[in-house]
């Protein structure tokens, strides 16, 4: 982040939509109990929605974090904790199956944010055979987007189809781009290698965010319109900005990139509202990627 990033995250002032946009919709939060997600779902919870789904990989942290957020807002009942590992195509499809007996049992789906995703120092390979910030941060993510736009389509109130992306795509090099086949240049362990060695350490998450920027544009294109040329669902991507949250400390982030953190990020109850701001908007957002509450090019 350079001196202007660093002017523009100071300066900002975010904010929260009014509680009618939230106001009896059922919300689905990917990563929804740690970190940004999990002060999103409590926001909407807060802004009154009806349901709040969160998407977790570990139960027991899921329903800590729903335990937490129903004691803040002193609303039980609303939240709802499903299980959802990324790094496993079978997880995403078990998840969103149970989206749709959701749906055919008489619920609905209004806003979907997909916020989980990871950073990873290391060359990890998935079970399914992907490097796993390809698979987590990229297929699987578009995989549940086009498993829950018909749940959208069908049942929601102003549907909105969010991704969490980040302005650190700005910094990637992105030589795989050449490629025939991009994704598995991505997916190849010495490509992995000259890409660390040509744009650092987070060059593999910066090129993953890219692709979150292109999977959003792709679905925009697939979302029909209503007679007046309005999309049916909205879909955005959105930047939370440089925030206080778990994701460098987990990876090992070098050592200054966290003192930097410490001294100048949001917090995440601050960024999470950054969610809440994509899923009120409108047709202007649609295909687009928002920073500081803002479309930005």
């Amino acid at each position: 982040m350079d001196i202007s990033g660093i002017i523009a995250l100071l300066r900002t002032k975010l904010t929260l939509p009014s509680p009618s946009e939230i106001k009896d919709k059922t919300v689905l939060i990917t990563g929804g109990n740690t970190g940004l997600g999990r002060e999103a779902a409590r926001h909407a919870l807060a802004l009154g929605a009806a349901t709040v789904i969160l998407g977790v990989r570990t139960l027991s942290k899921g329903e800590y974090a729903k335990a937490d957020i129903e004691s803040s807002t002193g609303k039980t009942g609303r939240v709802l904790v499903w299980p959802v590992d990324l790094e496993s195509f079978a997880s995403v499809k078990a998840f969103a199956d149970k989206a749709k007996e959701h749906v055919a049992g008489g619920g609905r789906l209004d806003i979907a944010i997909m916020n989980a995703g990871l950073a990873s120092m290391e060359w990890v390979v998935t079970e399914d055979g992907w490097e796993r910030q390809i698979q987590v941060n990229v297929l699987s993510t578009a995989l549940l987007c086009l498993e829950l736009l018909p749940l959208l389509l069908k049942t929601g109130d102003r549907p909105h189809l969010t991704i969490v992306a980040s302005d650190i795509h700005r910094t990637v090099k992105f030589q795989e781009r050449s490629a025939d086949n991009i994704l598995l240049a991505l997916n190849d362990h010495s490509q992995w290698e000259k890409s660390q060695k040509t744009g650092g350490a987070s060059e593999r998450y910066a090129a993953s965010k890219l692709l979150d920027i292109f999977i959003t544009m792709g679905l925009a294109r697939l979302v029909p319109s209503d007679e007046s040329g309005n999309p049916l669902v909205i879909v955005n991507c959105l930047t939370p900005g440089f925030c206080k949250s778990d994701l460098l400390t987990r990876e090992k982030a070098p050592l200054l990139l966290r003192v930097v953190q410490s001294a100048v990020a949001r917090t995440v109850e601050e960024g999470s509202k950054t969610f809440l701001h994509a899923v009120t908007q409108g047709s202007e957002t649609q295909g687009q990627w928002l920073e500081h509450q803002a479309v930005t090019e």
